[in-house]
């Protein structure tokens, strides 16, 4: 009698490392539809099924702080198919890209690749706020002149006011050579072009 007692407890156990790939810690199934939409975006080697929610990438976050969900909450959600709930937080664009959570987690999930997979998608499918919109100004003023050029950012971002009020941090950086007070070029505009085009 207790020997049986023992085995059924014992299969009731959630196991860890011997983790199926097809199943979440709390037996949700995940939904590969939705992460297979994630790895054709970006997500490949990122291995999302393969997340156990330890919240090594989390512990790490240096942003985690700004985020109303952690980087382990949003792989979960990512894992789950939630996509309404993914495209309602904050966490991907939020997030650095300093790539902490990725070179700790244990199980070789890549969170900084899904998250930027996910705003891909995300921008792709229409999604608009303040980081949206900094992002498409950013990569505008970059394939325009291959190099960022940081007061006209700054203009197009925010307008004459955000430039004046940054106007005293511009000339510390100037003065520092950390920033060029005039719009620079790249030395081989063709070969730029032509990365462009193959990352298109």
């Amino acid at each position: 009698m207790t020997t049986n007692t023992t085995k059924t407890t014992k299969s009731k156990r959630k196991f860890v490392f011997g983790l199926k790939s097809d199943r979440q810690l709390d037996g949700d199934k995940m939904n590969p539809d939705f992460m297979q939409k994630v790895v054709e975006e970006g997500g490949k080697g990122a291995a999302i099924a393969a997340c156990m929610q330890c919240g090594t990438c989390s512990g790490g976050c240096t942003n985690i702080d700004r985020m109303d969900m952690s980087p382990r909450t949003l792989i979960l959600m990512v894992q789950r198919g939630e996509w309404e709930k993914v495209l309602q937080s904050n966490t991907l664009w939020m997030c650095s890209s300093c790539y902490i959570c990725t070179t700790r987690c244990p199980r070789g999930v890549r969170p900084s690749d899904v998250i930027e997979a996910v705003k891909a998608i995300a921008i792709r499918q229409g999604i608009e706020n303040h980081s949206t919109r900094f992002n498409q100004i950013f990569v505008n003023l970059v394939e325009k002149r291959g190099i960022l050029f940081e007061p006209e950012l700054m203009q197009r971002y925010g307008g004459l006011k955000a430039m004046i009020d940054q106007a005293p941090l511009g000339i510390q950086l100037a003065l520092k050579g950390k920033m060029s007070p005039l719009p620079d070029k790249i030395k081989d505009p063709k070969t730029f072009k032509q990365a462009l085009e193959k990352a298109k």
